[in-house]
């Protein structure tokens, strides 16, 4: 069975190994994480003004691959708001990781 794409939206400043974790937790929730800030910070310069804007474009198109956005973190920057308010365009559902964890957890109540 094939996972659904989940978007992982969070901070830009957030610590790589932050990102990680959230990423791990969608994966075991059933999901595949995509992530541009841990994966496109491996290759891209975000001092350069291009770099950033490839960014941006790049991490847009993902969005727009994913079945779902799944906001990490404590606060929404208004970075995060641009991408929640891109996804609620494109009609994606959005959550966060704890509402993820409870979707799940129903899904699994009822198949039991």
């Amino acid at each position: 069975m094939e996972k659904a794409f989940a978007y992982i939206c969070a901070a830009s400043d957030a610590a790589p190994r932050l990102l990680k974790r959230y990423c791990r937790k969608v994966y075991e929730l059933g999901y595949v994480p995509i992530c541009p800030k841990l994966s496109e910070a491996q290759y891209l310069q975000p001092d350069n003004a291009d770099e950033k804007r490839d960014f941006h474009s790049i991490a847009r198109q993902k969005l727009g691959r994913c079945r779902m956005l799944v906001v990490c973190g404590g606060e929404i920057t208004a970075a995060m708001a641009g991408e929640i308010g891109t996804a609620e365009k494109l009609k994606l559902i959005c959550t966060t990781l704890d509402g993820l964890a409870k979707i799940r957890e129903n899904e699994n109540r009822y198949v039991n």
